[in-house]
């Protein structure tokens, strides 16, 4: 009877031991992620040359016939971190790594402008995974699309 006990306490101890090793390097993990900020517009029918990755993935899904990268942004983030990417309209995204699953990470996307906000949802990337997400009016010209690529 000792002898199981004995084997059930170390058996307990192992996974307690692991379970902290596997947390720890969870929330340890730095997630890069990439913000490219593109104007999408019926204004023309420009493709902008530094999107050619995107291009198909664009068409694909949004129904503008232009497409004009803004700007790049990149951030490393702890999981609990918030990285802030100013956007045009003076309005700001906010990025937070949730965590780590697997192979995928959720981030929490939020956008401010003001201080309200106007736009706030959560999404899960596999590693080296990408998403371009629809974004608000800019101006009388279009509407800002956020592609959103991650490794970890």
């Amino acid at each position: 009877m000792v002898k199981i006990m004995r084997k059930t306490f170390s058996l307990l101890l192992l996974f307690v031991f692991v379970g902290i090793m596997v947390n720890s390097v969870w929330a340890g993990s730095r997630v890069k992620i990439d913000v490219k900020t593109v104007l999408a517009s019926q204004q023309s029918t420009f493709f902008d040359p530094r999107l050619s990755g995107l291009i198909e993935e664009l068409r694909s899904v949004f129904r503008y016939t232009s497409y004009r990268l803004l700007s790049e942004d990149r951030l490393i983030l702890g999981i609990g971190e918030t990285g802030n990417v100013v956007l045009p309209g003076r309005r700001i995204l906010r990025v937070t790594p949730i965590g780590i699953r697997g192979n995928r990470a959720e981030l929490r996307l939020v956008i401010l402008r003001k201080k309200n906000k106007i736009f706030q949802t959560v999404i899960r990337l596999r590693n080296h995974g990408s998403i371009t997400v629809g974004g608000p009016r800019h101006q009388k010209e279009g509407h800002l699309l956020l592609n959103i690529s991650n490794s970890f």
